[in-house]
């Protein structure tokens, strides 16, 4: 075996667990290096606040591809600024719409973090292009 290849046969189970928990984050489709749709036009109603995380978090990471921070704050911005547009999107202050939009979107916060670092890392990676 190389360095760098996995033998899953010899692999702790957690190790498993812990690729195939990463697998959405790694095996997303950027579409490339192209700026990705702004997440409003994608998603022009509300209504569907994960999936608009997930577009705000490529529109995001595409524009903080040239920031010089370490790319846990880059993503951990992109994050931050997603969760509160798209909360702000779903509804009012107080309303129903943006309390349950906030709490589906905390309920994926993790997943969002290793999204928004994979976005990051495309993107920045793009910039040699």
């Amino acid at each position: 075996m190389r360095v760098g290849e996995l033998n899953m046969a010899s692999a702790s189970p957690v190790a498993a667990l812990c690729l195939f928990l990463a697998a959405p984050a790694a095996a997303q489709d950027f579409g490339g290096c192209a700026r990705p749709i702004d997440w409003r036009e994608v998603y022009p109603q509300p209504g569907q606040p994960r999936a608009e995380v997930a577009a705000c978090l490529k529109d995001k990471a595409w524009d903080a591809r040239h920031l010089k921070v370490p790319l846990r704050s880059a993503a951990s911005g992109v994050v931050a600024q997603c969760e509160v547009d798209v909360v702000f999107f779903e509804g009012p202050q107080g309303s129903d719409a943006r309390f349950r939009a906030q709490r589906e979107i905390d309920a994926v916060d993790n997943e969002s973090v290793q999204n928004a670092t994979a976005a990051v890392t495309h993107y920045r990676g793009c910039l040699g292009s």
